[in-house]
């Protein structure tokens, strides 16, 4: 039997709060978990959580693995792409971009690689919105994810450690690289947001990368899903398809979790009527022992663990239900 479900949702958490509170399987997740998370690390750590993967576990290598490409015995950072804007109340607030064009993002790759060849810095693309930076040695820094950063101030979630004076000093020099550069010329006279730095994170090496639990795992090409399908190359899982009761089915064959890591929210209703609704049908069925919810938005992450209360409990929770309300504090 599969031993959990594990569902990453990004953006669900920005949608509008009566969006929210209409949503009636997440209120039934939330009350059949009792208590939640709020995690500070990013929805990459909360995965990790819920699949009981070791929280220190390097994300770049994994994510590259996942997005087709091959970390080797190199030291791999993401690179993301992203828009620095200062905001008078909230300091300097960080936004990825995930809109460029293969040929736009490979422009500008080619001239970071090209100016930072004699550093040890290579830049490689495997999609337009999954950069990364390959090194010979390691870098001696602590690094924040971009997810993690969002409605916080960046300046004080820039690079820190031993080396983070050289890494704040290559990020001034991108950031003067991309400054006026033809690609972000263009996309500003048609409205789009430029690339004006580069954000590192989740350096490591894959052979860093602990022993993982068996997860099999469907996921579509983003970032996280690069990461989720990292994951399984490593367990040994070739990931699934886009269905998720295929990967429960497979979990539940071989032993092991199901991993469904979603694109960013739109559509809270077909959410509902889609994936939500149907895994709750699977806990209430005993197909899966745990839901794992993890979501974000507006620079909160939490995690729910859903477990199938005892007939009494669900008989009460339906004569008493309630509308989704967000967590104020971590439970």
């Amino acid at each position: 039997m599969a031993n959990a479900l594990v569902l990453v949702v990004p953006g669900l958490l920005a949608q509008p709060p009566q969006a929210l509170a209409s949503m009636r399987s997440l209120a039934t997740i939330a009350a059949y978990a009792g208590k939640s998370r709020i995690e500070t690390d990013g929805l990459a750590k909360a995965l990790f959580i819920a699949v009981g993967i070791a929280s220190g576990t390097p994300v770049a290598p994994l994510a590259l693995l996942g997005a087709g490409g091959d970390p080797g015995e190199d030291y791999v950072l993401r690179a993301d792409p992203v828009h620095l804007a200062a905001a008078r109340d909230r300091g300097l607030l960080v936004r990825t971009i995930d809109d460029l064009s293969a040929v736009d993002a490979g422009t500008l790759v080619r001239m970071l690689d090209d100016h930072f060849a004699d550093d040890d810095l290579r830049f490689e693309i495997v999609r337009p919105d999954a950069w990364f930076v390959r090194r010979r040695e390691p870098a001696r820094i602590a690094t924040t994810p971009p997810d993690a950063v969002r409605g916080r101030d960046a300046a004080a979630c820039m690079p820190s450690g031993p080396e983070s004076g050289l890494w704040r000093r290559w990020q001034n020099e991108i950031e003067m690289l991309l400054h006026d550069h033809a690609v972000n010329r263009q996309r500003e006279a048609r409205g789009a947001l430029p690339v004006n730095a580069v954000w590192f994170s989740g350096g490591g090496r894959l052979a860093e990368v602990p022993a993982l639990p068996s997860a099999f795992v469907t996921a579509p090409p983003s970032p996280l899903g690069d990461l989720a399908r990292g994951i399984a190359c490593v367990a040994g899982t070739v990931p699934a398809s886009d269905d998720i009761a295929h990967a429960v089915a497979r979990a539940r064959n071989a032993g092991g979790d199901a991993l469904a890591v979603l694109p960013r929210v739109l559509d809270v209703a077909d959410l509902e009527t889609r994936t939500l609704a149907p895994a709750l049908l699977l806990l209430n069925a005993r197909q899966v022992t745990t839901v794992h919810l993890v979501a974000d938005g507006n620079g909160t992450t939490i995690a729910w663990s859903a477990q199938r209360p005892r007939l009494w409990r669900r008989l009460t929770m339906r004569t008493s239900r309630r509308a989704f309300a967000m967590p104020s504090e971590p439970a």
